[in-house]
């Protein structure tokens, strides 16, 4: 059982309670087909860490109303902002870093006008979901379901037969199937799935269809 709800976010989130919220996940599959129409019928669309919408909206939707991540090394800085920004940082380097954690995610996303999910809500998630350190993908997954708000999934592909991203290049991906370039080596990205795909199950979240 949760002790976070809605109630603790900032005010400018208060309203995702009567939100459609579509949760857009990195992988192959979430430029597989042209979903941008669909995409963009929802009310709030989440992106995650380094996607991309040039040139791909007929695809995977041109808006992007909340970006989440997790303020990483390989964060590239955007030009253009979205409005909100949410960060969530594994407990563990929260812990370790303290309130010196601002100035490493001011400096990686090049704004001050963010929010941070607080050490005790990713502990929280962390411990009730009995995964070890989880993804930036799973986290959000995760934080809304909790919420109990109306959430769909879209491109989410646990880098289970691949680990490539949708907007990787050619070399990018060769490389990384070829396993010179690693990716999600930290994570349990299979007891990932199995969680999300229970509560798939379960109802708790939706997918999108093409």
């Amino acid at each position: 059982m949760t002790h976070f709800t809605i109630k603790d976010l900032p005010q400018e989130y208060q309203f995702l309670k009567d939100s459609s919220i579509l949760i857009i996940g990195n992988g192959p599959s979430a430029a597989k087909h042209e979903m941008g129409r669909e995409i963009d019928k929802f009310d709030q669309i989440i992106r995650i860490n380094n996607y991309v919408t040039d040139h791909m909206e007929s695809r995977v939707g041109s808006r992007t109303d909340i970006w989440v991540n997790g303020a990483n090394q390989g964060l590239k800085k955007r030009l253009t902002l979205p409005e909100k920004i949410l960060v969530m940082i594994p407990p563990v380097v929260l812990n370790h870093k303290g309130v010196a954690i601002h100035r490493r995610i001011e400096n990686r996303l090049g704004s001050k006008n963010y929010t941070l999910l607080p050490l005790e809500i990713m502990s929280e998630m962390e411990s009730s979901c009995g995964l070890d350190r989880p993804t930036t993908g799973f986290f959000t997954i995760y934080f809304f379901y909790l919420l109990g708000l109306d959430v769909t999934l879209h491109g989410f592909d646990f880098f289970v037969g691949s680990t490539a991203h949708y907007f990787d290049s050619p070399l990018k991906r060769w490389l990384k199937e070829k396993g010179i370039i690693k990716k999600a080596v930290k994570h349990d990205v299979v007891g990932e799935k199995v969680f999300i795909e229970t509560l798939i199950q379960k109802g708790g979240v939706k997918v999108l269809h093409a």
